[in-house]
């Protein structure tokens, strides 16, 4: 059966009260993880109350 390596990380998080591993794994899925990290942003930010994250959107200069 195909899985995806979000399916695999999330899987070896499993126990989400571990907090060694937990800003780790939630800081790879809010960078690389499209849709599904930016609802870990909304939950973060809108749900929990916490401050948004210090990544900067960029833009794209044109010559």
């Amino acid at each position: 059966m195909p899985v995806t390596w979000q399916q695999v990380l999330l899987e070896y998080q499993r126990d989400w009260a571990r907090k060694e591993t937990y800003d780790a794994v939630i800081g790879l899925v809010k960078e690389h993880s499209g849709a599904y990290g930016v609802g870990v942003e909304y939950a973060y930010t809108m749900v929990h109350g916490a401050p948004p994250s210090n990544e900067k959107t960029r833009a794209i200069a044109h010559a």
